[in-house]
């Protein structure tokens, strides 16, 4: 999914969120981890593609699956269940729980959207499969190609 998708469903689970339990913290922190959880995607681009980093670049290359290697050590069904625990035992504190919830439906929409199913957001299966895109997120694999193929067959501009 895309940031503005992302974005778009936490400001709307937010305010859910707010409506039934009229607490900030716990919308907030869902917003902010429905959100912020992309920022491992800062980490894929500089490891695949290198510096400098350029704003327009990484869009480019996160929208078009542009990764040999994923490893997203942020989008894990590991952490939303240590987060799940985490709420429990501090007797669903709204800041924890908004976490919990924002990470958990960031990760929840992302499997479903991205056709790999949700063992594609376990961190240990990706690190069983090296962290191997085309292996991990198949049904990825056509936006990453037909964007490749576009770029060799493209109108060629000199």
């Amino acid at each position: 999914m895309r940031l503005h998708h992302h974005t778009a469903i936490s400001l709307t689970i937010s305010g859910i969120l707010y409506i039934i339990f009229r607490s900030w913290g716990l919308a907030a922190a869902n917003l902010i981890a429905g959100i912020f959880i992309d920022l491992d995607h800062f980490f894929d681009y500089l490891y695949g593609h290198g510096r400098p980093f350029r704003t327009k670049d990484f869009f480019r290359v996160c929208n078009n699956c542009q990764f040999d290697k994923i490893f997203l050590f942020l989008h894990g069904w590991e952490w939303v269940a240590l987060l799940g625990m985490a709420a429990w035992l501090t007797e669903w504190n709204p800041w924890v729980a908004g976490t919990f919830i924002g990470i958990g439906q960031h990760i929840f929409l992302g499997s479903v959207y991205n056709g790999s199913g949700f063992k594609s957001y376990f961190l240990s299966w990706r690190w069983k499969k090296d962290f191997v895109f085309d292996t991990i997120f198949h049904g990825l694999t056509d936006c990453k190609y037909k964007y490749r193929n576009d770029l060799l067959t493209g109108p060629n501009t000199d």
